[in-house]
């Protein structure tokens, strides 16, 4: 650390209590309690120590909730005790899971909470010699709160003085009951940063004012992709601002995609392909100084192939394997491999048919994107009734009360990938069926 450097590590999201779902029971791998956010929280207490940093700060939603009070703050606990010998103080404002938990941890002492109940206070952190920090947050009262937290206007920006806000909220999300805040008054406050919990994705550090999501401190669960871990913010000695994320998780979720388009009998050579492609996407995600000791991979099979059915048939043999493997000095394991190759067809030709599976390839067609398909004048509006229809469907499933309370939101990507694997899936069949149908009679 420089000399004239004032150093403040943010923490997101950490959900103490929880373990991460989905990871692959395998004798190759550290134990699940090694991988959770209790061991990333335990690593960012030691970065901070051997930093030297001048406080930690949390974003809320530090304990998953009450029913993991004990386990939460016992791993927080372990932390602050850490801080606590080094003499680092240690910030933090309540989330939309902590909100009776965190306040009730810090009146025991190791955390200065900011912002209680739903008000805005700030603490100066003001080392011997080097440049003051003030940050400034705001708690959640309650679980759900629908009213800005701008509501009520943050401390005014002090001239010489660098601030940086610290809040859990949903960002431009008008009418959520998670604190909505928009990032344009965010802004006008006039402060070096914000930094954000509540979204786990990870965002990208900004020291221009606008704000962005610290994400959880490690990943919960395999949608939680991408490079998790504290960021460090370092003041200079003229007010420059500077941050960089750590990549102290220590379990690391990927999606990948594998396209078998361009290979020669893919069923038969799956292991090899998922094997490489594996171990390219663990090399080309690790970073410098990455303590990533796992990394789950959820693995998807693309492209046109001459015998979908093989392919998924060694794609169920190769997952019921569940082996793990080295990979860029960790172990990585196949949390899912999902099929959506689909039969080779020349669509163009198909889709000129008035038939079933001429039908079926215009739909393709469009869903795909096509300018210009067989039959249709205006494929972009055919496109959309489609996704229209689609997303009824959806709607009259989710709605039944088998699922009832269990719907979640689906996003027209996806709505327009069900689509197609649908109707590919048509497509296939009616193939297989046609082979059938003449196929020479072996009697």
């Amino acid at each position: 650390m420089s000399a004239r450097q004032t150093q403040i590590l943010f923490v997101g999201d950490m959900h103490l209590g929880r373990l991460p779902a989905r990871v692959q029971a395998s004798d190759r791998l550290p134990p699940l309690a090694e991988l959770g956010p209790g061991a990333a929280w335990r690593r960012t207490a030691d970065e901070a120590v051997r930093l030297k940093v001048d406080a930690v700060a949390l974003a809320g939603d530090v304990v998953h909730g009450a029913g993991d009070t004990f386990e939460g703050a016992s791993e927080l606990a372990t932390g602050l005790v850490i801080l606590a010998r080094a003499g680092i103080p240690v910030l933090a404002v309540a989330g939309n899971h902590d909100t009776r938990v965190l306040p009730e941890l810090a009146r025991h002492g190791g955390i200065t909470l900011l912002g209680p109940e739903g008000t805005w206070s700030f603490a100066d952190i003001a080392p011997e010699g080097r440049p003051a920090v003030r940050v400034v947050g705001w708690s959640f009262p309650r679980p759900h709160w629908t009213d800005s937290p701008l509501a009520v206007a943050p401390p005014p920006a002090v001239p010489g003085l660098v601030t940086l806000g610290l809040l859990h909220a949903d960002l431009d999300v008008p009418g959520s009951r998670y604190a909505p805040v928009s990032g344009a008054g965010l802004a006008a406050a006039g402060y070096a940063g914000w930094l954000l919990g509540h979204i786990h994705a990870p965002g990208a550090p900004s020291t221009s004012g606008r704000p962005f999501y610290l994400g959880s401190l490690s990943g919960l669960d395999p949608t939680e992709t991408g490079v998790h871990g504290p960021v460090l913010v370092s003041v200079g000695e003229g007010g420059d601002v500077a941050m960089r994320r750590m990549p102290l998780a220590p379990l690391r979720w990927l999606a990948v995609d594998l396209d078998l388009e361009d290979t020669r009998e893919p069923a038969a050579a799956l292991a090899a392909l998922v094997y490489d492609a594996v171990a390219g996407a663990c090399e080309a995600s690790r970073e410098a100084d990455d303590a990533t000791l796992a990394f789950g991979v959820r693995l998807a099979l693309r492209g046109a192939v001459d015998d979908p059915a093989a392919v998924r048939a060694a794609a169920v043999a190769l997952g019921e394997k569940s082996e793990s493997m080295p990979a860029a000095g960790a172990v990585a394991f196949l949390e899912t491999i999902t099929v959506e190759t689909h039969q080779r067809v020349a669509l163009g030709e198909a889709a000129q048919g008035d038939d079933p599976p001429g039908l079926l390839a215009r739909r393709i067609l469009a869903l795909e994107g096509a300018d210009d398909v067989p039959g249709v004048d205006d494929p972009a509006a055919w496109r959309a009734l489609l996704l229209t229809e689609a997303r009824r469907v959806i709607h009259d499933v989710d709605h039944l009360a088998s699922y009832r309370g269990l719907e979640e939101p689906v996003s027209d990507d996806e709505v327009r990938r069900e689509a197609l694997a649908t109707a590919w899936a048509l497509l296939e069949h009616l193939d297989q069926d046609r082979k059938g149908r003449h196929a020479p009679d072996p009697s």
